[in-house]
């Protein structure tokens, strides 16, 4: 650039034109915007269960499925009688009970129950006790 106004003016008029030209023949965008970031829990959006889901029913033959998985009458006939007097004190009559007179929630927390010692009692018939003990 010159000392002098009259010179840098005019070289500022052409850089303009040169640059309103250049506008004209070149097509300048913005660049686009990346999506939104999910939130750290949109990957359970698909994992989400639907309400006819078998998982979710309470149908009986749910209820009987851990007594084919323990395959035991004695112990079938023990472990449900040791579930039910620990949901009697510990659930029911502690707390649940002072709540509300429904009783399906504690059918509900006893076949959920009787179904993880069931899957625990399958998983250890299953173990090798060879190579468990060696």
């Amino acid at each position: 650039t010159s000392r002098s106004t009259w010179m840098n003016i005019p070289i500022a008029a052409i850089a303009l034109a040169v640059v309103r030209m250049l506008s004209r023949e070149v097509e300048f965008r913005w660049k686009a915007r990346p999506a939104p970031r999910k939130g750290y829990l949109a990957h359970l959006e698909k994992k989400q269960l639907a309400v006819d889901d078998p998982i979710l029913s309470t149908s009986p033959s749910v209820a009987i499925n851990w007594v084919r998985k323990i395959d035991s009458p004695l112990v079938e006939a023990a472990l449900d009688e040791f579930i039910g007097k620990v949901l009697k004190d510990f659930v029911v009559d502690m707390w649940y009970s002072s709540i509300t007179p429904d009783t399906e929630a504690p059918e509900l927390i006893r076949a959920i129950v009787n179904d993880v010692f069931g899957e625990i009692a399958e998983r250890a018939r299953d173990v090798n006790l060879v190579n468990l003990l060696t």
